[in-house]
């Protein structure tokens, strides 16, 4: 007769053999069916402990990793929405809308007019020492997204959220009504 397996070492035996060669294990009727039996009882309990997590569970732990990463990274800057300055009996009025999306600004352009030459400074944690970046012109109507890192001294340092604090954030520009108008926006945060 030819080769088969042990049942208790799983080695390649004769069937005819009365003692596996490799592990010394009896082959005899009682022991083989002992084995068999142990074997069973032990998938058994490893299918037992094994605990099948339903594809529902799955997917509604993975839905709320994804909107806890995507909410709880996200924070909502909500200043008082306009600044007024006072110029030669005009009052002018900027809207802004200044959100902090994990390592993104996203500055909102709420009035009818165009800013041009605008100054955007993240205002660090003693004074004199902001961040600064520069953009042309930003539309009316238009959301703007600039990366923290974009924001630096004069001496090139640029600003990094995980070890720098910011106190405030500061728009300055021109308007069609005056030239040089400033925007303060405090840092009072609201979790989306």
């Amino acid at each position: 007769m030819g080769p088969e397996k042990c049942p208790f070492c799983e080695q390649e035996i004769y069937t005819e053999a009365t003692k596996c060669f490799f592990c010394g294990a009896s082959l005899d009727h009682k022991s083989v069916e002992n084995r068999l039996d142990i074997l069973s009882r032990e998938e058994e309990i490893k299918h037992i402990n094994r605990v099948k997590i339903p594809l529902a569970v799955k997917i509604i732990v993975f839905i709320i990793m994804v909107f806890t990463i995507l909410f709880l990274g996200t924070s909502k800057i909500k200043p008082s929405l306009t600044n007024s300055v006072s110029a030669q009996g005009t009052t002018v009025s900027i809207n802004a809308e200044v959100t902090l999306s994990g390592s993104l600004f996203i500055i909102t352009n709420n009035d009818s007019f165009d800013w041009t030459n605008v100054e955007l400074q993240i205002i660090s944690d003693y004074i004199g020492n902001s961040f600064v970046t520069v953009i042309p012109k930003i539309s009316k109507g238009q959301k703007l997204s600039i990366s923290v890192t974009d924001f630096t001294k004069k001496d090139g340092t640029r600003f990094n959220p995980y070890t720098m604090k910011s106190q405030g954030f500061q728009i300055i520009c021109d308007t069609p009504m005056k030239k040089n108008i400033s925007y303060h926006a405090g840092f009072k945060k609201q979790y989306l």
